[in-house]
């Protein structure tokens, strides 16, 4: 087995993009980082839509992303259920309440080398423009020096190269239903099958979560304070399979040195065969054989 059972989880496709921004933007709004990066939210909430609308269709289409959905049964209220603001033109239409919908996301980044590189993927469908944000909702220079924050802890604490929870988020009117658990524990047990650490910048609302399935604390990722939000903003770097670490390099190693042995094998059983003909014609020549 590849994978470990999908269960109720489903791949996600581009179809999905304009649901999944909904559930991002209801959810994240919660998150201590979204009111660092996004203060205009509230003023421009069409931006925050078409920003995880992007950064969903590109993990979708990505071979080295890994983006699976949760569904449950729609209620109509739930736009009353969540701080943010969610716009009448969203892209999605709303079904009966009842029927089907995608309540949470989570969208996993493989390690460099993964043998699941370009699996579970779907990448047909009617929503394949990757859509224009034009930003409005972000504070651009706490969006870039978070991203530099995280990427230097992760370089420090040499977790840069695991497989990576890039984003998880489940809708506030569905939560306290075991769909963020049971997200986190497909990833947690893809690690676990393939003997790959993984890491994820947790906030505080996740910590927990991620902390009972086994990710252990290695750092925090902390942005101070400034005179547009002197609350600052700090996540948790977890690590989970530390125990694991350097078993793919050893596998890497271990796949070169049978992928040389197999070519020089092939090698020199063609160089046998060419010089065993050599050897039949002279010996055919002279009449030996």
């Amino acid at each position: 087995m590849d994978f470990p059972p999908l269960g109720h989880l489903r791949i996600a496709s581009p179809d999905d993009v304009p649901r999944i921004s909904v559930v991002a933007t209801a959810a994240f709004r919660y998150s201590p980082l979204f009111e660092w990066e996004r203060p205009n939210h509230a003023k421009y909430p069409e931006d925050t839509l078409e920003s995880y609308r992007a950064q969903f269709l590109d993990a979708i289409q990505s071979d080295d992303h890994i983006v699976l959905v949760r569904e449950d049964a729609y209620l109509r209220d739930e736009n009353n259920k969540t701080a943010a603001i969610i716009p009448d033109n969203t892209g999605w239409t709303a079904p009966k309440a009842g029927e089907r919908v995608i309540v949470g996301v989570i969208s996993i980044k493989l390690d460099p080398g993964s043998r699941h590189v370009g699996k579970l993927k779907i990448n047909n469908g009617c929503y394949l423009a990757t859509p224009h944000s034009l930003n409005r909702d972000l504070n651009q220079r706490h969006y870039d020096e978070w991203g530099l924050l995280s990427a230097t802890a992760k370089r420090k604490n040499r977790v840069h190269r695991h497989s990576t929870i890039s984003m998880i988020v489940v809708h506030p009117a569905y939560w306290r239903r075991g769909h963020g658990t049971q997200l986190a524990t497909w990833a947690r047990d893809l690690s676990r099958m393939d003997r790959i650490p993984q890491c994820v910048s947790a906030a505080p609302m996740s910590q927990c979560l991620f902390m009972s399935l086994g990710f252990r604390e290695i750092d925090a990722i902390v942005a101070e304070g400034d005179k547009d939000d002197p609350r600052g903003v700090k996540t948790l770097l977890l690590e989970f399979g530390r125990e694991y670490r350097g078993e793919p390099y050893q596998r890497l190693i271990l796949r070169w040195i049978v992928k040389v042995t197999k070519d020089s094998l092939v090698g020199l059983v063609r160089w046998t065969q060419r010089r065993l003909n050599r050897m039949q014609v002279q010996g055919n020549e002279k009449g030996v054989w």
